[in-house]
């Protein structure tokens, strides 16, 4: 039996849309038509895969057009998460993420990347107080997750995160994702002697 075809969402590709925000004028609305989909018109309800990385790619020039293809959809990533707050799904979804804080909302992780994908799974494992291993596939442009789940911590409530790609192998992407602990954020400096 053949596996289903990968789609993107419909919301994901207003998100996207909405992360080019200025920077989405007429050549740039064109080449996004060439890639398969028109920002400027109604948007299907899914598109496949390649289509979503040709949009993301354009993207990632459009917004960071100096930088390698991992670092511009990186600022994709943390752009994208702000228009995606700016849809119907992305405004609730972002309402439940201030008030569930960073443990939960990466321990929902998994349902929430499926918002935007048929396809997209990931297995979260705890290895610190303030410190998680997420694997997610099939990932084809890490560096877009790289910025969502910063992005994603930061509107959690996480004290400064970060967000380091540990490797890459296939379509798995391992990600490090930690932030600052409460008492170590407020803690005041030891006294010298």
């Amino acid at each position: 039996m053949p596996s289903p075809e990968r789609l993107v969402f419909q919301q994901s590709f207003e998100g996207l849309i909405r992360a080019l925000g200025d920077q989405l004028d007429e050549p740039c609305a064109q080449q996004l038509r060439d890639a398969g989909i028109d920002p400027r018109g109604k948007l299907s309800v899914a598109y496949p895969l390649e289509v979503w990385v040709e949009s993301l790619k354009l993207a990632a020039s459009v917004l960071a057009p100096t930088s390698t293809l991992e670092d511009g959809a990186e600022v994709v990533g943390r752009r994208f998460l702000e228009g995606y707050g700016g849809t119907l799904m992305g405004s609730a979804l972002l309402a439940g993420v201030r008030l569930m804080g960073p443990h939960r909302m990466l321990e929902r992780m998994t349902r929430n990347l499926r918002t935007g994908t048929n396809y997209l799974e990931a297995r979260l494992e705890q290895t610190g107080p303030t410190r998680y291993v997420l694997t997610c596939r099939p990932v084809v442009v890490a560096g877009f997750y790289r910025g969502l789940f910063a992005a994603g911590l930061e509107k959690s409530g996480a004290k400064s995160p970060s967000v380091v790609l540990i490797r890459s192998a296939g379509d798995a992407a391992v990600y490090d994702l930690s932030w600052l602990g409460e008492k170590t954020a407020s803690k005041p400096p030891e006294p010298r002697s």
